[in-house]
């Protein structure tokens, strides 16, 4: 379960996006690029009590773990929050 407090969302995820979890309403609340290092998509506050939400905890550890990964292998690591 996630904090999902928005009035809107992906309608119409792009053709490259893979849905990874959606609402009991059909809200579209996270989304991922397959063929991409690192790429994530989410609808909810992953950094709101991120202490208390499994979830969210396990969504900053692999982000964690990409940007670890990425320094061995020499990979410039740039993040866009939007």
């Amino acid at each position: 379960m996630v904090n999902s407090l928005h009035s809107q969302g992906i309608d119409r995820p792009g053709p490259t996006l893979r849905v990874e979890a959606v609402a009991p309403d059909g809200q579209i609340e996270a989304v991922s690029l397959p063929e991409a290092r690192f790429v994530v998509g989410v609808q909810w506050h992953p950094e709101y009590k991120v202490l208390e939400n499994p979830l969210s905890s396990a969504l900053f550890a692999m982000f964690a773990q990409a940007c670890h990964q990425a320094s061995f292998a020499g990979v410039a690591v740039t993040t866009r929050a939007a």
